[in-house]
């Protein structure tokens, strides 16, 4: 017996218009949706998405980051972004402990080390406002979530340890303690490490660059104990890469 013939509207197997329409629609928000994400973040596609491409070149580079003028050796740089474009919103640069050497052949497979014992220093220049100094951080940042009275060790730094329900559970802060130059006893360095027990701890501490820019920097927890000579070294490194950026602006 032959069956009821039913009215489709469309043939069997086609797709409908109006489901094109929207299916072209979504693709379209979607779109625009990473559009604008990528715009806010643009360090992502500064830093993430580019490719490793060391130089031996010393030559410096002259880029702006976040307003601040610096003329970098090429040699210290990790990615070639930084030496197409001028102005950055985030650079990221490399170097060796504990003489925080740049780049070279010879050297190429301490640079690409990772495992705990690493001399690998990664220092990152970035676009940011920073509204609180290192003293305000620590109080209104991490001391409502830090257990005991911290621990005093025989390198200088405090050791603070983070509630077991907090973010910063798999964290421990380390501050300087506040002593030495002015400027130290004002704005003593706060450092955030891993774990001990973590496997491949990592250590990572910033600083602010005038108002509109931060300088950042991350190790292997293993170097710890050498905090003082890294993080002034860094400080020096990046004060010389501003200072030859002025100098270069004022011989012109």
């Amino acid at each position: 017996m032959r069956k009821p013939h039913m009215s489709r509207m469309f043939p069997e197997g086609d797709w409908p218009i109006w489901r094109l329409f929207f299916v072209g629609l979504g693709v379209l928000i979607a779109a625009t949706v990473f559009g604008l994400w990528f715009s806010m973040n643009p360090e992502i596609l500064d830093s993430r998405y580019q490719a490793y491409q060391p130089t031996e070149s010393g030559q410096r580079i002259r880029v702006e980051v976040g307003g601040t003028l610096f003329a970098i050796p090429a040699h210290y740089s990790r990615t070639d972004n930084i030496r197409d474009a001028k102005v950055q919103n985030f650079v990221e640069l490399h170097t060796l402990l504990p003489e925080l050497n740049p780049y070279t052949r010879a050297q190429d497979s301490e640079f690409l080390r990772t495992d705990p014992t690493s001399p690998l220093v990664i220092i990152t220049l970035r676009a940011s406002e920073r509204p609180l100094p290192e003293r305000r951080i620590f109080e209104d940042v991490f001391s409502p979530f830090i257990t005991g009275s911290g621990q005093v060790r025989d390198d200088g730094l405090q050791a603070f340890r983070f509630q077991s329900n907090s973010h910063y559970a798999s964290k421990e802060l380390f501050r300087a303690l506040p002593v030495g130059p002015r400027t130290k006893r004002l704005a003593p360095p706060l450092i955030i490490c891993d774990h001990i027990e973590t496997p491949n701890p990592n250590c990572e501490s910033s600083f602010d660059l005038g108002r509109t820019a931060q300088a950042s920097y991350s190790f292997k927890r293993a170097q710890l104990t050498d905090w003082e000579t890294i993080d002034g070294g860094i400080r020096d490194m990046i004060r010389s890469f501003r200072a030859a950026a002025r100098a270069r602006v004022g011989s012109r």
